[in-house]
């Protein structure tokens, strides 16, 4: 039987909470125990199937689980206490709603009795309402209105979050509710969550038709391909089909970068290739895979981007189709289903043969220093070392099954541009929010989530300043992450961008007054510690830090004066403020 009626024996609520994420498959909740959500806390310490991870800020629990959702493709849960601890979570919640992050986000509450009284860290609709503030950055925000109907809002929160669009779900809970009897109306969760993965087969063959008559076609990957799993279908359908690739930054990686047919990242510190291919009048089939083409994408929606004959669009979300550019074939579904179904009818279609495509005809994409800006930086033997030499260094030695998380500011920038990421690493971005601090904690959840891949956080020192104590969660925990720290003393990417906008003076306010030593306080915190000044110092203290199997952090003292590649982001600030 996949559901137990009324007639089972009556559990407490919680109980019952706990065997829909057991079910779900969830192994760790991040949060900050308080008294109006104690009972929770209390029944997760005690579940042997289930982790408590406490962190320093209700912040670094929502990145965390945002970490460990996005390394995984499954549910992450987070939880905090009523007033500060619910409002602490939001930001990390709004980065994992921007870029589909499947998330269970629990929130306590006054008693039930109390509400509507003014009790202390109340946040009923009568007052401060934290189920209206968590509406637009959730795909479901309720509070429980009485223990029996629990199981009711749990199945439609989980289901929400895992089906379609995945995002962040979350429930406010009134203390008092979780001791209380509750009938425990069980569904197994194949039973409440339904498959996704229909399509529209007559928009497939529509789609087949243009494809396999493409003698210039390119594909653009976006994050929806790693949600969905699709990396090797769409690999393999590139290589078929002899179309070339590129990424968006978020989906960095999602296709090999060393890849003979990969143009490197559109759009955000991309790649010259990709734009100028991309931007061409060369392309007269574009298929687009999971992107969103959103502003970062497509240099402030440029209208050269549209290809001479047709232009494919593949999204789960049918509220991402034709958002920005008119489409030729839209393509509603799951990527991985659906590039599978495409190929089929592309391969009965050719029967066989060869497709005309004739990329083969145009010079080859070599991925040496000439295929990134600033070639001669890569090389550079300066000291203070450049942002780009350092990273040419890293790629030599990041192992080959590798999580790189990266952060928000100039450093990113760097990231997209001069990292090669490739076949079974992964890149993680939370570029749709654009948090800072996500790249510093949520790399935390990954390794938990996935104890068998090393994990890589790349981050700037304005962005350890402000997740940063959450090193010493890793610290207590004992997660192995390798947070390398780009110290340039300062908002390096405001700073820089300052002089490319407004009356072109550098914004030196956000230039530190005195020097930040981070592998010192890393040190403080726990933490074995290296500082790198100069080139080939890296592979040393990188190796060490891997086969230690523990949290680590490497400063890289660079040179601030060197720009990162924000000239296309720059003439788009711009671009705003002149309309």
């Amino acid at each position: 039987m996949s559901q137990q009626r009324a007639s089972q024996p009556v559990k407490r609520m919680v109980d019952i909470t706990m065997r829909y994420l057991r079910a779900e498959g969830a192994r760790v909740v991040f949060g900050v125990p308080g008294g109006l959500l104690h009972p929770f806390f209390q029944a997760v310490e005690s579940e042997p199937e289930i982790q408590l991870i406490v962190t320093k800020h209700e912040a670094g629990a929502a990145f965390m689980a945002d970490g460990y959702a996005r390394s995984t493709n499954s549910l992450a849960v987070c939880a905090g206490t009523s007033g500060p601890g619910a409002t602490n979570l939001l930001t990390g919640v709004a980065a994992a709603f921007c870029d589909g992050v499947p998330m269970l986000v629990i929130t306590g509450q006054a008693p039930s009795h109390a509400l509507g009284k003014g009790a202390a860290q109340e946040m009923a609709p009568e007052d401060i309402d934290i189920v209206a503030m968590f509406k637009p950055i959730t795909k479901y925000s309720a509070m429980i209105p009485a223990p029996d109907r629990v199981s009711h809002h749990l199945r439609r929160a989980l289901r929400l979050a895992l089906t379609g669009q995945r995002g962040p779900v979350h429930l406010n809970v009134p203390v008092d509710f979780w001791d209380q009897p509750a009938r425990p109306e069980w569904f197994e969760p194949q039973s409440y969550r339904p498959s996704t993965e229909a399509f529209d087969r007559e928009a497939v063959r529509h789609a087949s038709y243009y494809l396999v008559r493409a003698e210039y076609p390119v594909l653009l990957v976006g994050s929806g391909v790693a949600s969905s799993n699709a990396r090797v279908e769409v690999r393999q359908f590139a290589e078929r089909f002899g179309a070339r690739v590129a990424t968006t930054a978020r989906a960095k990686g999602v296709f090999p970068e060393n890849h003979p047919l990969s143009l490197g990242v559109m759009g955000l510190a991309g790649h010259a290739t990709a734009r100028d291919t991309l931007l061409s009048d060369q392309v007269d089939v574009l298929m687009t895979i999971g992107a969103s083409l959103n502003e970062t994408t497509t240099l402030n929606w440029d209208p050269r981007l549209m290809p001479r004959e047709a232009l494919i669009q593949l999204d789960i979300s049918v509220d991402k189709i034709g958002r920005n550019y008119p489409v030729t074939v839209p393509l509603v579904g799951d990527a991985r289903t659906v590039v599978s179904e495409l190929s089929f009818h592309a391969e009965r279609e050719l029967e066989g043969t060869d497709t005309p495509s004739r990329w083969h005809e145009e010079p080859p994409i070599i991925h040496d220093h000439g295929f990134y800006e600033h070639p001669e930086l890569r090389i550079s033997t300066a000291v203070p070392i450049t942002p780009q030499r350092w990273r040419v260094e890293l790629n030599e030695i990041l192992p080959r099954n590798a999580i790189v998380f990266s952060d928000i500011g100039g450093h990113m920038l760097f990231n997209v541009h001069d990292l090669a990421i490739r076949n079974r690493q992964s890149f993680i971005l939370n570029l749709g929010f654009g948090s800072m601090g996500h790249g510093t904690a949520g790399p935390i959840g990954a390794a938990l989530a996935a104890p068998h891949r090393p994990v890589i956080a790349i981050i700037g020192d304005a962005c350890f300043t402000m997740t940063g104590m959450e090193l010493l969660t890793a610290s207590e925990y004992d997660v192995p992450v390798i947070w390398i720290v780009e110290n340039n003393q300062m908002h390096g990417i405001t700073w820089h961008g300052s002089q490319h906008v407004g009356n072109g003076q550098p914004m030196d306010s956000v230039r530190y007054r005195r020097p930040l030593e981070i592998a010192s306080i890393a040190r403080a915190m726990g933490l074995s510690a290296w500082v790198i000044e100069r080139p080939g110092e890296l592979r040393l203290a990188f190796m060490e830090a891997l086969e230690r199997r523990q949290p680590a952090l490497i400063e890289v003292l660079v040179d601030g004066s060197v720009c990162p590649p924000l000239g296309e982001r720059a003439k788009t600030i711009a671009g705003f403020r002149d309309r």
